[in-house]
């Protein structure tokens, strides 16, 4: 199927390209070479002002942190508050996965495929108590050199571990470009096969999945509460002819409407598209 799909390309206006966007996992398609530094904008730019007014105008009281990462380039096309932490959610699940493969590599595969694509509890629960809760995030952190990334205050809540923006979109990059192409594929097929419905019954195809139909993608979302705030978070790969990390972290008044949230989280993530010029 050929479609036409826009993305940001820095501080410039977007350049439309029609591309032809594949659905098969067999070739290790989100391969990168994203691994030397990146070339960041010096202030919030690219999408950034169209994805928060989107958010403001669906739902009141968010709090935004985003950014996009164009892997091909290897730079930072698009962010504002990419460095404010937030309670991770079930996107701490991309961290845990990391660990339990470096861990125990295949036994975990399975485990492993659960928790991302279906957003599994239970699973996610278990492998946090089997390798040691907040080591965990301390182990993967510093492996990757996450510098915003904090351990949760008490050990057995892990949703409440902190991230910004900007480490989320490091963890695709990691998963892209330096992990083996069997823990790529693994890891982004499960991604990629996110049912609408996750474990739980939400709806978790939120923010990216309908906010750019028709693109290819490979998602972890986040849903849930932590201290005095609801929080939502849209994160995966999306590719076309380029590839790019999208992470799109909210925070809300506890007792937010999750589907209402979600509805707004995906008019945002339908202006990652929109031609943007930097402020």
């Amino acid at each position: 199927m050929r479609v036409r799909l826009w993305l940001p390309l820095g501080l410039v206006a977007v350049v439309a390209t029609t591309v032809v966007l594949t659905t098969s996992f067999g070739r290790d398609p989100w391969r990168t070479d994203c691994a030397g530094p990146l070339v960041a904008p010096k202030a919030a730019s690219g999408s950034a002002a169209a994805v928060q007014a989107a958010v403001a105008a669906s739902a009141k009281g968010a709090t935004v942190g985003y950014e996009v990462l164009d892997l091909s380039a290897c730079r930072v096309v698009a962010g504002v508050n990419s460095q404010q932490r937030f309670a991770a959610a079930s996107v701490v699940k991309l961290l845990i996965a990391l660990d339990a493969l470096d861990r125990q590599g295949e036994q975990a595969e399975d485990r492993v495929q659960r928790m991302l694509s279906v957003s599994d509890d239970a699973t996610a629960s278990a492998l946090w108590t089997a390798h040691g809760g907040p080591e965990i995030v301390k182990r993967v952190a510093g492996k990757l050199k996450l510098g915003g990334v904090r351990p949760p205050e008490r050990a057995g809540q892990w949703g409440d571990t902190q991230v910004t923006a900007h480490d989320v979109a490091l963890v695709y990059r990691h998963i892209s470009a330096a992990e083996t192409k069997d823990r790529r594929r693994l890891l982004t097929s499960a991604m990629a096969e996110a049912p609408r419905a996750a474990a739980d019954g939400f709806d978790q195809h939120f923010g990216i999945p309908d906010g750019l139909p028709g693109s290819r993608w490979a998602i972890k979302q986040g849903w849930g509460s932590s201290g005095e705030r609801t929080v939502l978070h849209s994160t995966g790969l999306v590719g076309g002819d380029r590839q790019y990390a999208v992470v799109l972290l909210s925070s809300w008044p506890l007792g937010m409407d999750r589907m209402a949230a979600g509805r707004a989280l995906t008019a945002g993530a339908g202006r990652v598209s929109e031609p943007a010029a930097a402020h």
